[in-house]
This record gives structure tokens, C-alpha cells and sequence, in this order.
């Protein structure tokens, strides 16, 4: 066995899973996280040598029938490379290439009618240097170009900012280079060109320069290996340049990904996204991945400025794993990526973000239509739909009423958002067609949601099918929507209290959410149906994210409210039932509150319904917070959590928590709220919340050379049962000339330094600004000064809360600074060092005095005569 053979085995046995067809499939979640991903190829089985070949003998030669000491290959896939190498088998495709894999091309379209195989393994020959081999990708249509490197031997080296000898390229992509290298996890590249080139190049004298790699021609459409930019409009002549337009953003996800994501980025480079929008427009960007080097912020970083150019403000820098989401109103804004030398392991990919658009105005919703829902006479009345065994209730209108509004002889729905919220529609007993239509239409701030209930397609071969589409119909059609699922026939399912059975060929995603406003459903009915008839039963609401959050595509209940686009109050209750769908088990739904720089939220838990008997979860506040005490865990039992942005939880609530009501929070930083679900129903509730414009606290920056800021009129407001404070205050000390600083901050409190505490800190020109802590005061110490070193001229200020009483405190800074005692005379010395106060500064200088009248009285009585 070769010890290339006994590295894809290694790999196998590492990785601890063994797929007898050789599937390929995704080896992260859909959501995206900050670590290497790629498209995971495994050897089949224990006894197997490579990826194509079973074992090195035993089989009947292709070259000669009458032996049987041949290489066995793999049956899907694998074929014979013949007399040249009778002991080994390669792809079907490839076994021109057995002898030496160099200066070939790997045809997508080619190896797929070859082998059934869109992913291969590539094994360069063993060649003495100088040298050079390329290998020439070409991916069919909605395909890109992986590259996963697991091996090299003598191909060049890194000199520590750059690879020199050799190596390894992916045309136009970052350069791998190592005397011996063993890569766990591979290096992953990736290539969105029409040909792609991967070039190995070796300068100088070897004796042996190999390398051992994978490829994988992999969707375009991959969220979970994928993950390409898209959206944009790249900008000609430019290596990496793209315009993202807010119109071709709002009903489609516009993705912002460093070139060749998730994959290496190239070294030396510089990328501008500009995103552009209309006037009044709030811009969410939103980084879902960061991964650059650790500790290499001066190269390798991301800034994002308000404007057209890096002159522009500086909104946020990120470096190293640091994401964030940057929500701002502007009608420029510059995203730019700087990457600096490549470094070994070569173990980053850049990052991705993601883009949303949010209209800035107070005007009502109006959403024309031709055919609405217009009868309002009736009452609304509430239905219930069976999930899985429990009862989901919403708010639906007289069926009377829709099947008058439909078109005549027709089973075509159309609902109109502003008319109702939720409901079902069931084709069964609406006249025949051979096509029924639902077209949901929301109001300006609607995203829609449907579930499929239950159907049956009896037509055989497909002839029958539910189609859902992402988007409004078109002249009859759907041709301008995206197609999200496709349901053929034939299938069935029906839930519990219909009167079939349950029969379930097929199982579908349960929701399905629009990106825009509309959303569209079709049942398309074979003309020649069998004797059951064939129907759809579709769950649907509309969710108003002014009202409602900023629903989050990729969970079923998380909300998001913004300081600068949601309303600047309202309330909050928990999910309501229609939203869950079918939804069972535990479940966790996020409140999720998003002040602006100038702003906090204040959220109250007002009160609760329901009453909890018998729980084996108790309740107790303090003044650190209330938390929860329960003999089992808490996924296994319902509460709700109140939870600053760092992850610390504000207040637990679980069981009779009733008597401790109102709990709330003022948070200057984004702050949650968790339900928890455990049972069918988990607990109700209702909060309130309000964003306060608040200038107090937030990131401050000043020259000034002295000045005071103080705690306000927060701290005299009246103290509320388990209302808490969160706060987060940055002022950042700023001088442009020598001086040093004495800040002074005296407080009448004295409470534990967990609960508020100002710390000093130098100043970090990278991510954070709060670089190491010099000092910290807590409230207990009453009154201190803190002088700093000389020409310290910038330091961080930082104040962090969080306490049932707000901090009461008086914050004072001066600076001294040299001046020259003379025109043509240099800067005085640095005033005088002072360790612990202020006061000692006015003591030595009293030394000083007094020590000089002693001299002088000692000379005058030494010579009292001259």
C-alpha cells in the first residue's frame, strides 16, 4: 500500500465514517458558522485501497481475460487502468491518466457520463524538480471548482510572508506551499471561473515533489459548502470589486463573500463592496462568518465605512473570528477587505455577510391588488387544525365568505394581508381545475408563511404536483417566482383527524417563508384523476415585522426589533401557535432587542395567564437578577429568560413566577428574551418595550483636555422590583499633544464591583479600543484618583452595569503638559510622576520649598558677617 493509499484510509478512519456509494453531502448545518467547510469524500470501507479501487488483485484483467491478478475496482465509478498499471484502478474517464496525473483536464459533464461521479481524488506522480504540472477544471453550468489539499511533499517552502521554491495555485487563488506538510483539516479551495487552473510549480532541485488533493465539482446553490457572493454586479477590470443596489437586494438574498468563499483567500488583496440604497433606507449588514488569522489585524481585516471612499467615517473594523451586525442608514456604504501575506496552515477563509433593506417612514401599508378579500361583514371565527396530535388554533373568516370571493367555477384563492392574518385553504370541495392557485399578498413590512397541512397526488409518474413559490403570480403564472419545493405525484398526506389514514410517501420542509411580501402556492391536478380526489390543504400567515420583529429566515419564531426601524414602543406577547406550524418537543424562540448608538431599550415583563401548579422549577430575585432553581435541567422545562448580548442571563422565570412580576431590564446593548417550550403549550406571557433616545452612554470620544461627565438623572429614578440596568459606556480620551492624564471618579454608593464597575484601559488602535486594563474602580472605594504615565495622551474610559439600582458616580479628568520655559529652549521635563493621588503631587512639592529655605538658613548663619 502506497503511502498515499494509506493516507485516504487514515483520513476514513479519522473522520469515522464510511459511505458505500461515495456520497458526497455537506458537512456543516445551514447555518453558518466560522470555521473551514467543505465537501466531505470518504474510501468506502476498511478493505478498500483508494477511492476507486477495491483491492490491488483478484480480478480478471481488462488486458487479458485468462488472469485473475488484476486490481479490483470499485463498481460505481472505478475502472481498470489497464497493462500500464494492472494493480491499480482510477476513475472512469481518467484512466488515460493512471501513469501520471499531469497536464490534464477534469471535465465536469465528461466524468459525470463516465463514472456517475462529479468528485475525484488527483495523485500527482512522484517528479523530481525544477517541474511543472496543471490541471485544468471545467464545471458545468451552476457548478463551481472545490480543491481540497491533504498532502505535499517538496513543494516549495514558506519563508514566513510568502512561498518561495514551489507551489501550489488555484488560478488567481492563495498560494500552498511545504516541505512535508499533512494538512487535517485540508486546505480548501475554491474557484467560481469558467476554467479553473490549479498550477503546481516547483523552481528548484528536488529529488521527489508530490502532492495529494481532492476535487469536487460542487453546486452553486450549496448554503451549506457554497456560499458565493451573489446579488451584486461585479465591477469591470477590477479583481474583486462589486456593486450591491438595494433594489436588487429587496426580493432576493444579496450575499457578500471574500473571492472564493469558503475557501483560502488569496494573499496581497484588496476588495471594495459598495452597497447603495434610496433615501430613508436602513442598511443591515449582517456577518454571519469572520475567520482571518489570529493576531493579524494590521493586514488581515474587513472596515466598513458611511461613504464611497475609505476617507469616508469609520462605522466598525473586524480582524480575526470577530462578526457583528452593522445596521446603519446611509445611502453609500464602502465594505472593504484587505488580506496581507499567506500564512501556514493556511487555515482561513475570509468571511460572508448577508443584506437587508429596511424602509424608513410611518406611513400605513397599501397594497393594490385586483382580486383582494374584501367582504368585512362577517365575524371572524377561530378553527382548529390538528398538528401531530395537538390542536393549533388561528384566526380564520367564514369559509362562506372566501368560496363567495373566489372567482366563479374557479378554486383560486387570493388574501390580502391587511384582511386577514392567518388561515387555511383546503381545495376540497371547491369546484374542479386543473390548476388551483393561492396567492398570499402582505402589506410593506409582510413576510409570508405557509405550511402544507395535508394533500394528495393519486396520478402516477408525476403528472400531478404542488408547486410553492417564493413570489407574486405573473399574468396567470408563477414565472417571476422562485420556486421553493415541488411536491409529485404520487403522494399523500393526511393528518390525524382527517378521515384517511396516515400515509406518508413524501415528507416535506414544514414552513416555508417568503423573502418579500408574496408568496404563491399551486396545485396542478392531472386532467385524467383517479377516483380520490386529489387536493391541497395549506396553513398560511403573515408576519408584520414592524409590529412583529424582523423575523430571521433561518428560525421558526426568532424575531429581531431595531432601535432605528422598528416602532419606538410596543408590546410583545409569546409565539402564537399558527406560527409553530407543526412544530413539537423543545423549542426556543428569541425577542431579540437592538438599541441604536444613541439609544436604549427599556422591557418589562408585565404579566401571565397562566397559573403553574405542582412545577419542579422555582423562582427567586435578587438583587443580581432572579434565577431559576429546578432538580432537572432546563430544556426539560418551560421558562423564559431575560439575556444581555454577551450571553449573561439577566432573569430566569419559571413555575409560579407570578408573585416577582414586573421584571425588566434598561439596556444600553442588545438584550433578548428566550421562551422555552418543553411541553405543548410552554408559558404566556406579555412585555412591553420601548427604545428611549439616550445619548448617555454608548462610545464617546473627546480632546478635550479636562472635563466631567456624571451619572444624570439616571440614578435618581425610582427603583422598581427586579427592574435591572445593563450598561455598556466607552469614552475614549483623546490628546494631540504630550501630557499626562488624571482621571478622578468618586461615587456615594457601595455596592459589589459585579454589580457596576469603571475601568481604565490603554488604547487598542484594533477591534476593541479598550486594550489591557491599567486600573478599575468600584463603588465601594468611594473616591480615588488615577494618574497615568506620561504621554499616555489616549486612554479608554469603560463603565459596565449591571445592577437592580443604576451607578451613581462623578467622572473628572485633567492633563498636565509641558511647555517650553524659553523661545529657543526645549520642553521642560514631565511633571511629576504621582503613584496613588493627586495630593502627593502638592506634597513633594512642599518638600521641595521647605528643603531650600533650610539650605539657605544654614548659609546665612555660616557667614552671618558677609
Amino acid at each position: 500500500m502506497t503511502a498515499f493509499q494509506g493516507l485516504t484510509i487514515l483520513c476514513a478512519l479519522q473522520w469515522g465514517i464510511y459511505l458505500n456509494n461515495f456520497d458526497v453531502f455537506a458537512s456543516t448545518p445551514a447555518a453558518v458558522t466560522a470555521q473551514l467547510i467543505w465537501t466531505p469524500i470518504y474510501v468506502g470501507g476498511t478493505s478498500q485501497v483508494d477511492l476507486w479501487t477495491q483491492s490491488t488483485e483478484g480480478c480478471a484483467c481488462s488486458f487479458n481475460s485468462t488472469r485473475t491478478d488484476c486490481a479490483c475496482c470499485v463498481q460505481s465509478g472505478g475502472c481498470s487502468c489497464g497493462e500500464s498499471s494492472p494493480h491499480r484502478c482510477a476513475q472512469c474517464g481518467l484512466e488515460q491518466n493512471c501513469a501520471s496525473m499531469c497536464n490534464m483536464t477534469l471535465d465536469s459533464k465528461q466524468l459525470l457520463d463516465k463514472s456517475g461521479r462529479g468528485f475525484g481524488q488527483i495523485k500527482s506522480p512522484a517528479l523530481t524538480g525544477p517541474t511543472r504540472c496543471t490541471y485544468r477544471f471545467i464545471p458545468d453550468t451552476g457548478q463551481r471548482v472545490e480543491l481540497q489539499i491533504y498532502r505535499l511533499v517538496s513543494i516549495g517552502r514558506h519563508n514566513g510572508s510568502a512561498c518561495e521554491g514551489g507551489w501550489l495555485q488555484l488560478e488567481k487563488g492563495a498560494m500552498v506551499c511545504g516541505r512535508n506538510e499533512r494538512f487535517d483539516p485540508p486546505v480548501v479551495l475554491f474557484s467560481d471561473d469558467e476554467v479553473a487552473t490549479l498550477d503546481m510549480r516547483i523552481n528548484e532541485k528536488t529529488v521527489r515533489s508530490q502532492f495529494l488533493a481532492y476535487f469536487s465539482f460542487t453546486s452553486t446553490t450549496s448554503t451549506s459548502v457554497g456560499w458565493p457572493g451573489r446579488g451584486g454586479k461585479p465591477v469591470n477590470n477590477t479583481a474583486c470589486d462589486w456593486v450591491y443596489e438595494d433594489t436588487d437586494c429587496r426580493h432576493k438574498d444579496c450575499v457578500i463573500a471574500t473571492p472564493g468563499y469558503p475557501g483560502v483567500y488569496a494573499s496581497n488583496s484588496r476588495c471594495r463592496y459598495l452597497v447603495t440604497s434610496g433615501p430613508r433606507v436602513s442598511v443591515t449588514i449582517k456577518f454571519n462568518a469572520v475567520m482571518l488569522p489570529h493576531n493579524h489585524c494590521a493586514t488581515d481585516y474587513i472596515a466598513v465605512y458611511s461613504g464611497t471612499a475609505t476617507s469616508s467615517p469609520l462605522l466598525v473594523m473586524l480582524c480575526g473570528g470577530k462578526n457583528t451586525t452593522v445596521i446603519h442608514s446611509s445611502p453609500n456604504i464602502l465594505i472593504e477587505f484587505r488580506s496581507g501575506p499567506g500564512v501556514p496552515p493556511f487555515d482561513y477563509n475570509g468571511f460572508v455577510a448577508t443584506l437587508g433593506f429596511v424602509e424608513i417612514t410611518t406611513e400605513s401599508p397599501t397594497t393594490p391588488t385586483p382580486e383582494i378579500v374584501t367582504n368585512k361583514a362577517n365575524d371572524n371565527m377561530m378553527k382548529s387544525v390538528g398538528f401531530g396530535g395537538q390542536n393549533v388554533r388561528y384566526m380564520e373568516r367564514d369559509p362562506q365568505d372566501h368560496r363567495r370571493e373566489q372567482k366563479l367555477n374557479s378554486c383560486d384563492l387570493e388574501v390580502r394581508g391587511d384582511e386577514i392574518r392567518s388561515g387555511n385553504h383546503d381545495t376540497r370541495g371547491k369546484p374542479k381545475s386543473t390548476v388551483c392557485r393561492l396567492v398570499l399578498r402582505g402589506g410593506s413590512y409582510d413576510s409570508v408563511h405557509v405550511s402544507l397541512a395535508s394533500y394528495n397526488l393519486s396520478a402516477p409518474a408525476c403528472r400531478s404536483m404542488i408547486e410553492i413559490f417564493d413570489g407574486p403570480p405573473e399574468g396567470g403564472t408563477t414565472g417571476n417566482g422562485k420556486s421553493l419545493e415541488r411536491i409529485c405525484s404520487p403522494v399523500q398526506r393526511t393528518m390525524p383527524q382527517d378521515p384517511a389514514p396516515v400515509v406518508e410517501k413524501y415528507l416535506e420542509t414544514e414552513r416555508y417563508s417568503s423573502t418579500g411580501r408574496e408568496m404563491t402556492v399551486v396545485l396542478r391536478r392531472s386532467a385524467n384523476t383517479s377516483r380520490d380526489e386529489e387536493f391541497m390543504d395549506v396553513v398560511y400567515y403573515f408576519h408584520d415585522e414592524r409590529e412583529g420583529g424582523t423575523q430571521q429566515p433561518a428560525s421558526v419564531c426568532d424575531v429581531e426589533y431595531f432601535g432605528l426601524s422598528s416602532p419606538k414602543n410596543g408590546s410583545v406577547v409569546h409565539p402564537a401557535p399558527h406560527r409553530l406550524f407543526a412544530m413539537e418537543g423543545a423549542l426556543k424562540c428569541r425577542q431579540h432587542f437592538i438599541p441604536a448608538a444613541n439609544q436604549s431599550v427599556i422591557i418589562t415583563l408585565q404579566s401571565t395567564n397562566r397559573q403553574i401548579s405542582n412545577s419542579p422549577c422555582d423562582t427567586q430575585c435578587g438583587d443580581s437578577g432572579c434565577r431559576c432553581f429546578a432538580n432537572k435541567t432546563l430544556d426539560e422545562i418551560d421558562h423564559l429568560q431575560l439575556v444581555s448580548e454577551t450571553g449573561h442571563i439577566v432573569s430566569c422565570l419559571c413555575g409560579s413566577y407570578q408573585d416577582w412580576l414586573p421584571v425588566g431590564i434598561r439596556s444600553w446593548t442588545p438584550v433578548y428574551i428566550e421562551w422555552s417550550r418543553s411541553s405543548r403549550a410552554g408559558l404566556d406571557f406579555k412585555a412591553t418595550y420601548r427604545f428611549a433616545d439616550d445619548a448617555f452612554c454608548g462610545d464617546h470620544s473627546t480632546t478635550r483636555p479636562e472635563g466631567e461627565v456624571s451619572s444624570g438623572d439616571l440614578a435618581n429614578e425610582v427603583v422598581k422590583l427586579n427592574s435591572f440596568y445593563q450598561q455598556k459606556c466607552t469614552w475614549v480620551l483623546d490628546s494631540t499633544t504630550d501630557r499626562q492624564l488624571t482621571v478622578e471618579v468618586e461615587s456615594n454608593q457601595s455596592k459589589p464591583c459585579t454589580a457596576w464597575n469603571l475601568t481604565i484601559h490603554e488604547y487598542s488602535s484594533s477591534g476593541d479600543p479598550a486594550g489591557p486594563r491599567l486600573h478599575t474602580f468600584c463603588s465601594r472605594d468611594r473616591h480615588r484618583n488615577f494618574t497615568l504615565p506620561w504621554k499616555m495622551n489616549t486612554v479608554v474610559v469603560r463603565l459596565q452595569a449591571l445592577s437592580r439600582t443604576a451607578p451613581q458616580y462623578v467622572m473628572r479628568w485633567r492633563s498636565d503638559a509641558a511647555t517650553a520655559n524659553t523661545r529657543k529652549s526645549g520642553p521642560s521635563p514631565a511633571p511629576n510622576q504621582v503613584i496613588k493621588s493627586s495630593g502627593q503631587r502638592w506634597e513633594s512639592t512642599n518638600i521641595v520649598i521647605f528643603t531650600s529655605i533650610l539650605q539657605a538658613l544654614a548659609a546665612f548663619l555660616a557667614f552671618p558677617f558677609l
